[in-house]
């Protein structure tokens, strides 16, 4: 990994695991490479983009310390952590907006798995 810490990681992780909800026959985030796919591309991503998702998972972490919960988010049930992302796309100028890219960074990172899409259908093309 070269964009994201270990711990980052582990709140990426969080992310796509609570806005994605993989279920079987789907494999869970942490068997994938979401995570890995997701560095890749912050890795590729201009330095103001980088720094503003890697900032915008940092303040995931730390929100809910700021309320009567106390605790980092990684640390909430995943029906918490995904009340307080519908809260922030709800209540929040521009929160729908990151939300969804959020999402949207996510879904690209997981269902790029090659496990993860051979299972929903996909076949690449032969090579010539």
């Amino acid at each position: 990994m070269t964009a994201l810490s270990p711990r980052e990681q582990s709140i990426f992780a969080c992310v796509a695991d609570t806005l994605l909800a993989p279920a079987p026959p789907l494999p869970p985030i942490r068997d994938t490479d979401a995570v890995k796919a997701f560095d890749n591309w912050l890795t590729l991503a201009p330095r103001l983009n980088r720094l503003a998702l890697r900032a915008l998972l940092l303040g995931l972490e730390l929100a809910p310390r700021l309320t009567r919960t106390r605790t980092r988010w990684r640390r909430l049930p995943p029906q918490r952590r995904l009340a307080i992302l519908d809260a922030l796309a709800a209540r929040r100028p521009g929160g729908k907006a990151i939300v969804d890219a959020l999402r949207a960074s996510a879904a690209v990172s997981y269902y790029g798995d090659a496990h993860v899409s051979a299972l929903l259908g996909y076949r690449p093309r032969e090579q010539r």
